[in-house]
């Protein structure tokens, strides 16, 4: 075998000799998807009797990668893949809309022409770094951030570009999206096995709740009974610390004021200023409260909740009088 010389340009990848005697094997694998610059594989051989030998086998080994990655099993793209993701998954429909938000803003731009097959890590690599560099993927060009989308006249809200990283937990979700869509195509074959594993998405942020102090608490409760529907509202927000929807969504039916119990069994969606009633964020109506998915309330919040019940009570019959029709049992003015 012909001892391969230093720095000769092979067709397909070159070895070079370093100032330490060592040879570098550098291996074109084609522009990053998300920057589109150039990609070189790299590997150092360190100086020694088989140098030589050692480097010309880790150019057949990278130029192999490269092979792979250009010939993947499938054709298909990560456009492609997420739109057969998106019309099988059977995600709550707030959650499927901000899924299909985030997909189009930050996934479908810079990787969706992506095959498949050709993504590893390096590549999610590269996708985060972006995101972490601007939400707005900008490019790194200058361009003026406009106030409006529509015919107008600029003033000083309309501002030259500054780039704002994504935050942490929205990368997060969208590795979470694009985890489930390759889990599918490993499953459908077309993966040997899911490459963003190896990628390293930023660790979950830390939460930092701050509750107000009991001082604090008193003095909000002190302002909002001023509007006794008002104040009833944050008492039950404060004392059984339920999720805004799931407080929305509560009815008289749920409340079972001899016992002090309140049932937890639905919740309310919002989008835009569309709003409907789903199932609890964990889908479960026993083990995150007590049993049935209750939650017990302090024995204080019967009296509230009585005189907002009759407060109801007597709203209803006064609409109901005037329409003529007060011939209604009594069990549904609680409803």
């Amino acid at each position: 075998m012909t001892r391969p010389r230093p720095g000769r340009q092979r067709s397909r990848g070159t070895i070079d000799e370093l100032p330490s005697g060592a040879l570098r094997v550098r291996v074109y694998a084609g522009k990053d998807p998300v920057t589109g610059r150039r990609h070189d594989l790299v590997e150092i051989v360190p100086p020694g009797p088989k140098a030589a030998r050692l480097a010309e086998a880790a150019r057949t080994r990278l130029l192999s990668q490269v092979d792979e990655q250009r010939q993947p099993r499938t054709n298909a793209t990560v456009n492609w893949l997420l739109d057969q993701h998106f019309a099988m998954s059977t995600w709550e429909r707030s959650t499927s809309e901000t899924y299909a938000g985030y997909a189009s803003k930050h996934i479908r731009p810079l990787i969706g022409t992506v095959q498949v097959g050709a993504l590893d890590a390096r590549v999610f690599d590269s996708f985060y770094a972006e995101l972490r560099r601007c939400r707005d993927h900008c490019g790194r060009k200058r361009y003026i951030d406009h106030r409006t989308p529509h015919p107008h006249e600029c003033d000083e809200r309309c501002r030259m570009h500054q780039c704002r990283p994504l935050g942490a937990s929205t990368i997060r979700q969208v590795h979470f999206i694009l985890s489930g869509t390759l889990k599918r195509a490993v499953r459908w074959g077309w993966l040997t096995s899911n490459p963003i594993v190896r990628a390293e998405p930023p660790p979950a942020p830390k939460a930092q709740p701050r509750p107000p102090s009991p001082e604090e608490a008193g003095r909000i409760l002190a302002e909002a009974w001023a509007d006794p529907e008002w104040g009833t509202l944050i008492w039950l927000a404060i004392v059984t610390g339920v999720r805004r929807g799931e407080l929305c969504a509560l009815r008289w039916r749920d409340v079972d004021l001899s016992t002090g119990v309140i049932a937890l069994s639905r919740s309310i969606g919002q989008r835009n200023r569309e709003t409907w009633e789903k199932d609890t964020k964990d889908h479960q109506r026993a083990g995150r409260r007590n049993r049935g998915g209750a939650r017990r309330a302090p024995a204080s919040t019967g009296g509230a909740l009585r005189h907002a019940q009759g407060r109801s009570a007597g709203r209803r019959l006064r609409v109901l009088s005037g329409t003529g029709r007060i011939e209604l049992p009594a069990a549904e003015l609680g409803e």
